[in-house]
């Protein structure tokens, strides 16, 4: 079992064309200087952006920034180096090529985010590329039509997904199944990916509110749990909110319950409410003793890995799929959609809309009335 100690942000590789436009030359100096200035990118963007969007972009950027010394190209223009050679700037032309290389392997989104970074950050640098919108819609348009627009979902993680991990990472809870017995460090582990699957889907949360939560957020109550969210993609300016999620007592799947439990294996030390677990299933704690947050990214493996160990094919799942399962699953059973737009603190229509997996094509459906031949 690999540890929970995220990836550290290391820039993707990118392939590079073949062909190098000739008189492209920086000093090791500069070179130095600019990969200094990469390892930074997420200085170079605005607070008022959203975190995720602020990692994407700095991620953006390294990636552009190593293409383009793969070529002994300054990928700011030349505005990281005094005296910086004209012809080692990186023009538009080669970002088209950085976004060619790019579409063999990633998605007309990711192409699209990448270019919105490096516009951004060389604005911010003082050094905008002169684009050409024109030429780069007729890009887009071939894109589209060899790779498609249609973006790609994750499948929604619903009830019999949660009752199937159940059976797995918390079998105590299922005496019918006896006495199966986990490892200490396993059995932590299992006990915080369970909780983190209930509390994820019946709070609709996304993966960096779960990640964010302190052991100061959590509330129990009479009626069940009131986890505070401080800071989310669309409470920019941190008012923050307070998510009610009913307790169920008797139901293997009650997240309130299973969050107890956790608390008890967790210990009651402040820090991280889903902390961060070493290779043997022990919390990680900073040098002043707060259990750390597990990493954002380490939640699409807690539920891949779940969902693999019920024997069902994990790829099509990700942390994304905890918030599609609760839109859809409220969908299903009736919920206003206005009420569950609500409860997962969406502020657009259409937004909300996409993490609705199929469930409303069935409603009122009359294909089966007009093939019945009746």
């Amino acid at each position: 079992m690999m540890d929970e100690m995220g990836s550290g942000g290391r820039a993707e590789e990118v392939a590079h064309p073949a062909t190098v436009l000739p008189g492209a030359a920086l000093t090791e100096a500069q070179r130095a200087e600019i990969r200094a200035l990469a390892e930074k990118a997420d200085q170079l963007v605005k607070a008022s952006l959203a975190e995720n969007t602020r990692i994407a972009y700095g991620k953006a950027w390294r990636a552009w920034s190593d293409w383009c010394l793969g070529f002994g190209l300054d990928p700011t223009g030349g505005g990281a180096s005094a005296g910086a050679d004209p012809s080692a700037a990186a023009d538009e032309r080669w970002l088209v090529m950085h976004l060619t290389a790019l579409s063999e392997t990633r998605s007309l989104s990711t192409i699209l985010l990448r270019r919105a970074a490096v516009v951004s950050i060389r604005k911010r640098l003082k050094r905008p590329l002169q684009l050409d919108d024109t030429g780069f819609e007729a890009f887009l348009k071939g894109l589209r039509r060899t790779k498609g627009a249609r973006p790609v979902r994750k499948a929604a993680l619903l009830e019999p997904n949660l009752r199937a991990a159940s059976l797995v990472l918390t079998p105590a809870v299922h005496p019918q199944l006896g006495d199966i017995g986990h490892g200490e460090g396993e059995g932590r582990r299992d006990l915080r990916d369970m909780a983190l699957l209930l509390i994820g889907f019946a709070g609709g949360f996304r993966r960096s509110e779960l990640a964010g939560f302190d052991l100061r957020d959590a509330t129990f109550s009479a009626e069940g749990l009131v986890l505070f969210v401080g800071r989310s993609k669309a409470d920019q300016e941190r008012h923050g909110a307070e998510i009610g999620i009913e307790a169920v007592p008797g139901s293997p799947l009650c997240a309130v319950t299973m969050l107890r439990r956790w608390l008890e294996a967790r210990g009651d030390g402040p820090g991280a409410l889903f902390c961060r677990l070493d290779r043997g299933g022990n919390p990680v704690a900073d040098a002043g003793g707060r259990l750390l947050p597990i990493d954002p990214a380490t939640i699409a493996r807690v539920v891949k890995r779940a969902i693999a160990r019920t024997g069902e094919e994990a790829g099509e799942f990700s942390a994304q799929s905890l918030r599609a399962g609760m839109m859809t699953a409220a969908d299903q059973l009736g919920v206003p959609f206005e009420k569950a737009m609500e409860h997962g603190r969406w502020k657009n229509y259409a937004s909300a809309r996409i993490y609705r997996r199929h469930s409303s094509l069935w409603t009122g459906n009359f294909t089966g009335k007009l093939l019945a031949g009746k």
